[in-house]
């Protein structure tokens, strides 16, 4: 016999719903002794003594049928019995209950108990049908989250549950298309892209179902778009993420314009840079896809990229940071700002605006870190700066005494084992409290490192203007006070389009659909979607007119930020903030352009 198991995130699942379930709180208005009862229950129930439970909420189920208070006896003898794996007659008492009680305002909760009771009697279908229930009519949000949480587990591990459009028919749309969102995602995850389409034909979001593989390359006025990203394995979750933003993307430019001559092919990358470079190419010999949205790493990015040299495909990489890849094919464009502009543009703002001659940097010696760090560094002293010491901290580090020491005793000329120096007025003071001003200090961490290394910076007296990249866009950070942030001036790509019109539409669709805000790589897909979207309006669509199209975009408000494609056609939009009063504000001084106006 086939033994079905839940996986440990819905076994996580299950106990949450156990803890956080209202019936478990509720007080009751009775005469003495069934409150009494009742309350005595309700306690051994919450204390873990199921056996003791049920006992007492049968005797009064049997004794008091009168009472107003009859579905709480029954359903909580039916949560005993749960408990106690007792699921064949949990299934019973749960079935009774929706039966006797249809308004009962804890009916998605006995529904989605008689899911679980079926699912492990290894009733997939019946399981399938409660928890759909229990999602269609359910307005409590945390409930629905574990609903569908149970649906995708049910969906991942469960080969053999054989369902179809038809079995979403009765339920509202925006619960319909969350339920059959999931069922795609683990089509698209077993590599059965022909299923997840058909899936989501029913919420017209996939493809338009009149199109014509053989034909469709002669037809300008019809859109395919492959989407390259992680559908399983350890990204599939980012992945996902992505799509999500597409498929919102595309659903909510069919209802502004009504056209729906458009396809979205969803590939597998397996988070596999080299399967990315093999999809890549096979993509683009087959001549009917107009582009390429994806895929989700730089790695990957590039190995496609790259693939793509010398082809007319254009690719648009949502989340791709790493610099220089859309050299490697001329249709090539990165929607994320890559990091080394942050440093560049760090370096840049420090010469012309702050007219600084020296810099420190003290950087995480993660890789990303490195990477603004190093562009830092070179830009500066490209531009006739003087990078004085450079000290790179461990990811694991909490004490950074060592790190500003070593850059004071580099500026100070002192010897390695000196720790005295003495002042103006002739008294010896520490080496730790010796003030060193500078022009710049430019710090490169992530929020959590940075919220332990700039008190410490002060507390060691090393003073300047303090410039950070996208690390220091935190609440944690502003909220350290203006004594220690000093009113520090950082890049970041990440704060901006949370207020804008384009995110708003998003995190209300998505809302809708998902339930639940878009995360930034959500944000991220949309974008990518909606800048292919905008070159569909023209005339003739094709691969040239995408990539004309998006060549020219500047400025364009997105859900992620601002997006302007430069030379290489990468988005060259890097806010400036300030730090102040325990908030980051946008600085108008945000471009290349400006500040060399000022220089």
């Amino acid at each position: 016999m086939k033994v079905f198991r839940f996986n440990s995130y819905t076994i996580f699942v299950i106990t949450a719903i156990i803890l956080l379930m209202p019936l478990s709180s509720i007080a009751i208005n009775d005469n003495p002794e069934v409150i009494s009862l009742y309350e005595k229950g309700r306690k051994l129930l919450n204390d873990g003594n199921f056996t003791d439970a049920l006992d007492i909420f049968q005797e009064l189920e049997g004794r008091f049928q009168e009472s107003k208070n009859l579905q709480f006896f029954i359903f909580n003898k039916a949560k005993a019995q749960y408990y106690l794996s007792q699921y064949t007659e949990a299934s019973a008492s749960f079935t009774y209950f929706t039966n006797r009680f249809p308004d009962s305002k804890f009916l998605d909760y006995a529904y989605f108990f008689l899911g679980n009771s079926l699912y492990y009697k290894q009733d997939l279908k019946g399981a399938f049908e409660a928890y759909k229930t229990s999602a269609n009519i359910s307005s409590d949000n945390k409930l629905l989250s574990m609903v569908l949480e149970s649906l995708q587990s049910m969906f991942q591990n469960v080969e053999k549950l054989s369902l179809s459009v038809s079995d979403f028919s009765e339920i509202s749309n925006d619960r319909k298309c969350q339920l059959l969102t999931l069922l795609s995602n683990e089509y698209i995850r077993r590599g059965d892209i022909s299923r997840a389409n058909y899936a989501m034909d029913e919420c017209g979001d996939i493809s338009s179902g009149s199109f014509n593989s053989e034909n469709s390359n002669e037809d300008d006025q019809f859109l395919e778009v492959a989407v390259l990203l992680p559908f399983s394995g350890e990204l599939m979750s980012f992945g996902q993420d992505i799509y999500n933003g597409i498929v919102i993307a595309v659903d909510l430019f069919r209802q502004e314009t009504g056209n729906n001559r458009y396809k979205l092919t969803p590939y597998d990358t397996k988070g596999d840079p080299i399967e990315a470079a093999r999809l890549a190419k096979q993509i683009a010999s087959s001549k009917t896809t107009d582009v390429i949205i994806g895929p989700l790493t730089s790695q990957s990015a590039i190995t496609a990229s790259a693939i793509l040299s010398g082809s007319d495909l254009p690719i648009i990489s949502p989340a791709a940071t790493e610099a220089g890849m859309t050299r490697l094919s001329s249709n090539s464009f990165q929607l994320s700002p890559n990091l080394e502009l942050e440093g560049h543009l760090m370096a840049e703002y420090a010469r012309y605006q702050l007219r600084a001659d020296s810099a420190v940097i003290i950087s995480s010696s993660e890789t990303e870190h490195l990477r603004i760090s190093r562009a830092f560094s070179r830009m500066f002293e490209d531009l006739g700066g003087k990078t004085i010491a450079i000290e790179y901290f461990r990811s694991r580090d909490n004490d950074f005494g060592e790190y500003i020491r070593d850059i004071k005793q580099i500026i100070l000329g002192a010897p390695s084992d000196s720790t005295y120096f003495v002042n103006q007025d002739g008294d010896t003071i520490d080496l730790d409290i010796v003030p060193i001003h500078l022009d710049c200090v430019f710090v490169t961490g992530n929020s959590r490192q940075l919220r332990q290394l700039i008190p410490q910076i002060n507390f060691y007296n090393l003073t300047g203007a303090y410039l950070g990249s996208d690390g220091w866009g935190d609440e944690s950070i502003y909220k350290l006070g203006d004594h220690v942030t000093k009113q520090a001036v950082f890049t970041s790509p990440f704060l901006e389009g949370t207020f804008s019109d384009e995110y708003l539409k998003l995190s209300t669709a998505y809302d809708n659909r998902y339930g639940e805000r878009p995360k930034r790589l959500s944000a991220l897909g949309y974008d990518a979607m909606s800048l292919v979207l905008k070159s569909f309006q023209t005339d003739r669509v094709n691969r040239n007119s995408i990539s004309e199209g998006l060549k020219n975009i500047k400025d364009y408000v997105g859900a992620s930020g601002n997006i302007s494609f430069g030379e290489y056609r990468e988005n060259i939009e890097m806010p400036f903030y300030k730090i102040a009063n325990g908030s980051a504000t946008k600085l108008n001084t945000n471009s290349t352009d400006e500040m060399n106006l000022n220089n």
